[in-house]
């Protein structure tokens, strides 16, 4: 009985070393065209908006900041190091040397030749980080298109088998309920992916499109694709805002059903990483690595962003994952 004992307490140790119950997820920075007029006495490199950050923890998740501009050799650690990426919205270019486009297909190249060789590494892209994903599976293609949807809120609308897709194959009905029939996700973006723009660029081969919107002057949209090998994913509208952002302009719902919609999304990201195993090689350099390591700045009253991480030049070169 004893052997059994100390036999099941090991078991037990083991399941706990191993266990992916608290996965390290890197959230890309970007380059700070958009805020670095509301900080003129900081001198920064790039920022992560505080949204998307809590946003991964509210399910569970731990973060590091991962740097644009840096070399391959480092988005492989990158990679290696954490259970999945997110890539998010915000105001930058595609073509910037050195910058958030670049940055995204070293990653996305390196994330997809990963899942190539039987290794489960997710990929999320919000707004701008949706459109990345459809430019860096396109060979570096920028297929946007203009769009009217700023500051409005929409039920989503479903592709007849949408309960293929595996972000919805296992969805509650009532969490599916406020998707259809109640205005849950929040667009704020003036470009946007299409169907059309898809089919012209051989991409409906690659992506299954899940649900698609309509914007202000009536344009279809994609709001939500699936990599139709890959876990990766992409969502046009804004899940992290409903919860974090309360800049009253914005015009962002922050009701009990929007709410439950936007962890339903988080769980689900958080969950897909879980699925990876991926360690940091030492504990000193995962706690250097982590978010925890920076303060967010409180948002100015015209930024859009209620906080931020600002980063500098010194950070990048400070935090370089070894």
């Amino acid at each position: 009985m004893k052997n059994l004992i100390c036999f099941l307490c090991l078991v037990l140790q083991i399941t706990f070393v191993i266990s992916i119950d608290t996965p390290i997820i890197g959230i890309l920075s970007l380059e700070p065209y958009a805020i670095k007029k509301f900080y003129p006495h900081l001198h920064i490199n790039s920022y992560i908006a505080a949204s998307y950050v809590k946003f991964l923890e509210s399910a569970g998740a731990r973060i590091i900041p991962v740097w644009i501009g840096q070399d391959q050799q480092y988005y492989e650690r990158a990679v290696r190091y954490t259970n999945g990426i997110l890539f998010p919205g915000g105001a930058t270019y595609f073509n910037e040397s050195k910058g958030y486009a670049e940055a995204a297909q070293i990653i996305f190249d390196i994330v997809k030749k990963l899942n190539d060789m039987g290794v489960y590494y997710p990929l999320v892209g919000i707004c701008l980080g949706m459109q990345v994903l459809a430019y860096t599976s396109n060979d570096s293609k920028d297929i946007r298109v203009n769009c009217s949807a700023m500051k409005i809120t929409l039920p989503l609308e479903f592709e007849e088998d949408f309960k293929e897709s595996r972000i919805f194959r296992e969805i509650p009905n009532d969490i599916l309920s406020d998707m259809k029939d109640k205005d849950v996700t929040y667009n704020y973006h003036e470009y946007c992916l299409t169907r059309e723009g898809f089919e012209e660029n051989n991409l409906t081969h690659i992506w299954r499109v899940v649900t698609e919107n309509v914007d202000k002057n009536g344009k279809r949209f994609i709001s939500l694709m699936e990599h139709k090998k890959y876990p990766f994913y992409g969502f046009q509208f804004h899940p992290e805002k409903v919860k974090f952002e309360f800049k009253e302009s914005l015009k962002i719902p922050h009701d009990v059903f929007s709410g439950r919609v936007t962890q339903y999304f988080a769980d689900f990201f958080v969950g897909e990483c879980r699925k990876n195993n991926n360690s940091f090689p030492a504990k000193d350099i995962e706690h250097k690595s982590l978010i925890y390591n920076f303060n967010p700045v409180f948002g100015s009253s015209n930024c859009t962003y209620f906080q931020l991480y600002l980063f500098t030049e010194v950070d990048t070169k400070d935090y370089q994952l070894t």
